[in-house]
């Protein structure tokens, strides 16, 4: 097997000299920016590329053409999915004769169908961010991918494509007993290091299983585990953990953008990928940074991609930026990506409450198989509960989720069998049908 990954290996920079050596340079220039002394020292590294993405945006965006005059960033007005949506057109970049474009598309969470132009340029430097992150997570090129998620049609690779890129493509919606027991089998007789990278939800389905037959720790040879697309809570990870004798780091991405931060092993805070982005922390009213430590929404503007302008977007998403310490030269990171704006709960003072709190409950109620949080008027908020069977400790379960929202607040419980998935085959935690 050793062989097979040097084979693989060799056959992807092969290809990669064959054209210039682009993703190799990346990496080289990625890795330089995080060696940096100092963030000062990395703006001054990104000044060129964010000035000459602000310049193509000035001179060949009919949207951006009011702003020719700009002294710096923030003198760009924040977008959102809806506006670049509405001003399609006049937003994009024209490419050059015969340059070649990529379209992303992304239906979101909600459904709502989404899409912007990615330059070459843009395809290549993700394919670099991915491996320097995989690689800080454990996963080495050549290794299997064990890659969770809903595979819609658009997502799915072809079955030649998906073995010469070494990817085991598991469906979310598949996983049911019989479904997981295979997969475990399958996964302790192959011997080749493998690395898991998938929805949080789709890792407790397994852990949940392993659960029930009382499974021991397991030899399936697991090098990386990285969860994405959803929060990961406390009792996931630590299941993980466990019986892949692995490390689970966190990845906060986007279809339209790529890798904007990671854990690294043994860190609750997300490195952030300002080699490849520019990343802001904004009022949640108002387009102005928040103070140090208070949650915002996360507003990013992407270095590379210069057909569709991601020049402060606003992902939707809420987080705070982390200071290990007082010095201005270190690095900002996030403490923790809080999920969509429009699924935070308020208690009942108005006030967000994390979802990380909720996810914390689960941890200390391993009885429950899923559970979710909704919000529907100012003091009104429902708890489905699936845990096949009687809950004997609701009363305390409820006390713990009021003591979060408020004394005045009113809690019903529903049971349900099974709190479906979203289009996108993930599953919220939190929803809020009231803001």
């Amino acid at each position: 097997m050793g062989l097979l990954l040097r084979l693989r290996n060799a056959f992807f920079w092969s290809m990669d000299t064959l054209n210039g050596n682009p993703i190799k340079k990346d990496l080289i220039q990625i890795d330089s920016c995080f060696k940096l002394s100092s963030f000062e020292e990395l703006e001054k590294v990104n000044k060129p590329n964010l000035k000459h993405l602000l310049d193509l945006a000035v001179n060949h965006s009919p949207f951006y053409k009011e702003y020719g005059g700009y002294k710096d960033l923030k003198d760009f007005p924040v977008v959102n999915k809806n506006i670049i949506k509405e001003n399609f057109d006049n937003i994009n970049i024209p490419a050059k004769a015969k340059e070649k474009t990529y379209t992303v598309s992304t239906s979101g969470s909600t459904g709502t169908p989404f899409k912007i132009i990615q330059s070459k340029r843009k395809k290549l430097r993700n394919t670099a961010d991915t491996l320097y992150f995989a690689k800080s997570a454990g996963f080495a090129l050549g290794h299997e991918l064990l890659y969770l998620r809903l595979w819609s049609a658009y997502y799915r690779k072809g079955k030649v494509l998906a073995k010469l890129q070494n990817i085991q493509q598991l469906d979310v919606q598949d996983l049911d007993d019989a479904y997981i027991k295979q997969l475990i089998v399958d996964l302790e007789k192959d011997k080749s290091p493998k690395g898991w990278l998938g929805y949080p939800s789709g890792f407790e389905k397994i852990c949940n299983y392993l659960d029930q037959v009382d499974s021991a720790p397991l030899n399936c040879n697991i090098k990386s585990i990285i969860a994405m697309s959803e929060g990961l809570s406390e009792y996931v990870k630590s299941k993980m953990e466990y019986y892949f004798k692995s490390p689970v780091v966190s990845r906060y991405s986007n279809v339209e953008n790529g890798i904007i931060a990671q854990q690294k092993p043994g860190e609750k805070y997300f490195t952030i990928n300002w080699a490849s982005y520019y990343v802001e922390i904004l009022d949640l009213n108002q387009d102005i940074p928040v103070q140090k430590g208070e949650i915002g929404r996360i507003v990013v503007t992407d270095l590379y991609n210069l057909h569709t302008p991601m020049i402060r977007y606003d992902t939707g998403d809420l987080g705070s930026f982390s200071f290990l310490n007082d010095s201005s030269n270190q690095f900002p990171m996030l403490n923790s990506v809080q999920g969509r704006k429009m699924d935070i709960l308020a208690d009942t003072r108005g006030n967000l409450v994390s979802p990380f709190k909720m996810y914390n409950y689960l941890h200390d109620y391993p009885e429950l198989a899923q559970v979710q949080f909704i919000q529907s008027d100012k003091r009104r908020y429902t708890i489905k509960i699936n845990n096949n069977g009687s809950f004997a400790r609701e009363n305390e379960f409820i006390f713990l989720f009021k003591k979060d929202m408020g004394s005045d607040a009113i809690i019903s419980v529903e049971y349900v069998d099974e709190i479906p998935l979203l289009k996108s085959g993930k599953r919220k935690l939190t929803v809020n049908l009231y803001q």
